[in-house]
């Protein structure tokens, strides 16, 4: 008998200390993060979600990029555990002030990452351009030298991009200056070539030949992003005022049924008030009607989007390790576009890893993860050089 009780303590204290070693390794640290990332239930995981947690900072940055002035908010943690994070957004008008940026920016700085978001304004206007990748180079190379973001002891940074801005970062950290100051790039529903994203969006056809049909949203940024080229010069800020009037009400839709629909009903009355040619591409845009919208996009594809500077398989590839996480069926930028864009790295050398999954949904959660999906998940972030 005494020796079962002996031998249950001896258990009993290397589970513990093996739970204590667990919880204060950068597994531990990052499996904390992703509990609390995934909102993973249980008494356990709350437990867990407290690993190597310490409050946060926030700090407004200012910089001079060659496009012109530029802001970002730093998240400081007051205990720093790795190399600081440039993280980008996808296109969206609240910008840094998106909830769910912002709630991601809190997660991974109360793991002791500090965490700057970069205020781009194409990224506000839902426009991708090749400026937005010379802005992520610029706050990047201009985050490594504020005295008020803290230095790494290797002289590096971070950049996690998401959505468009995950294909756009890891251009960004293949240019001459900044390359050498990289510590990796996480390229979050990131696409590879956007002429290929742009012609899905148009028609359902991924550029792998499997057909997936496109979520508006795509096909709608699609359209902003090419007013110029199919209306005439005066009716393209009225038509880009309605589209993002129709975007800001799919935003309000996700937490506001009742505000949305009203929202809704001013996008409706703002096409209603356009010209023919903005009218009719905007009452596609209030039917939801994304293969019709891009069937009326497709001629003009060519006339936009091409630029080396927003497709990474066209660009000089990063030294630095990139991680590249892809929703399984994305529709707006199809998963696809993750093996085109590890196979184009892995053929320029760029050592990458590729993880296509069922628990997001194109850039954000969709689901807590099972104990085995999120000890994968576990792996992969942990295994970055943070």
């Amino acid at each position: 008998m005494r020796a079962t009780v002996i031998s249950l303590l001896v258990v009993a204290a290397l589970l513990s200390v093996a739970w204590f070693s667990l919880s204060h390794s950068r597994y531990g640290r990052t499996m904390s993060l992703l509990v609390r990332m995934g909102r993973v239930p249980g008494p356990i995981a709350a437990h867990v979600g407290t690993w190597q947690t310490a409050p946060v900072d926030r700090v407004m940055l200012s910089f001079t990029a060659r496009h012109g002035p530029r802001v970002a908010r730093l998240y400081r943690p007051q205990q720093v555990r790795t190399r600081p994070i440039l993280l980008t957004g996808g296109v969206h008008a609240l910008g840094i002030e998106e909830p769910r940026l912002v709630a991601f920016a809190e997660a991974l700085a109360a793991s002791g990452t500090p965490v700057i978001t970069p205020s781009l304004p194409d990224l506000k206007d839902y426009l991708v351009t090749p400026r937005l990748t010379d802005d992520i180079e610029d706050a990047a190379l201009a985050m490594l030298d504020a005295p008020e973001v803290p230095s790494h002891r290797d002289g590096r940074i971070g950049l996690l991009g998401i959505s468009f801005a995950g294909g756009l970062s890891i251009i960004a950290a293949g240019r001459p200056r900044l390359r050498d100051r990289v510590g990796f790039v996480f390229s979050v529903g990131g696409h590879a070539r956007l002429p290929g994203v742009m012609r899905y969006l148009c028609t359902g056809i991924q550029p792998d030949g499997r057909t997936h049909r496109p979520h508006e949203y795509g096909t709608v940024i699609l359209l902003t992003n090419m007013a110029a080229d199919v209306v005439p010069a005066d009716q393209v800020a009225p038509l880009r005022a309605a589209v993002h009037q129709f975007l800001h009400a799919s935003h309000v839709d996700m937490f506001d049924k009742p505000q949305a629909q009203r929202e809704f009903q001013q996008a409706r009355d703002m096409a209603a008030s356009l010209a023919p040619e903005a009218g009719a591409f905007m009452r596609l845009v209030n039917e939801r009607d994304a293969l019709g919208l891009g069937a009326r996009l497709l001629p003009f594809l060519d006339r936009w989007g091409t630029e080396a500077a927003l497709s990474p398989a066209s660009s000089p590839p990063p030294r630095a390790m990139v991680l590249v996480m892809h929703a399984q069926g994305d529709d707006v930028i199809p998963d696809s576009e993750a093996a085109a864009l590890g196979a184009y790295l892995h053929s320029q050398g760029t050592p990458v890893r590729v993880h296509v999954t069922s628990l997001m949904s194109h850039a954000e959660v969709a689901r807590a993860p099972s104990a085995g999906e999120l000890l994968t998940l576990v792996r992969l972030w942990a295994n970055l050089p943070w």
